[in-house]
């Protein structure tokens, strides 16, 4: 009896260790990609918080609209991850900087033309957009 007694805790004490290995080897790299994922929605977060742009006015320079949009936020645009939409329909632009700093007015120009009334619409990288009524 004193030996199956023995063998018995043994086995029950190789279970368990390797039950917490097997607990402990999936739960941490989801913990780590939890708070990863957090960390990214903060910082995601406080750049949206940073950011704002505005639309100051719209030419018609035959063949191009020029649009200009100053950055009066405090965090940097790039403005190749930028999107512009004339009446809700996606325009390519070119634009006369690649990044756009804050304090400062940037360029936009796509081949479309926008008549008095249209609404031209910019979106930032991260969400933060601005009206203007041509």
């Amino acid at each position: 009896m004193g030996f199956s007694l023995i063998a018995a805790s043994a086995i029950i004490g190789v279970a368990v260790l390797i039950s917490l290995e097997i607990i402990v080897g999936t739960t941490v790299p989801t913990i780590t990609d939890i708070h990863d994922s957090y960390d990214d929605m903060r910082v995601r977060a406080v750049e949206q918080l940073q950011t704002d742009v505005t639309i100051t006015s719209s030419v018609w320079n035959n063949p191009n609209t020029i649009l200009s949009v100053d950055n009066t936020g405090s965090t940097t645009i790039n403005t190749s991850k930028c999107s512009i939409l004339l009446n809700g329909v996606i325009q390519t632009f070119t634009s006369t900087v690649s990044y756009f700093h804050p304090e400062e007015t940037a360029q936009f120009s796509f081949p479309t033309h926008a008549n008095p009334g249209d609404i031209i619409k910019i979106i930032t990288p991260n969400g933060i957009e601005d009206y203007y009524e041509a």
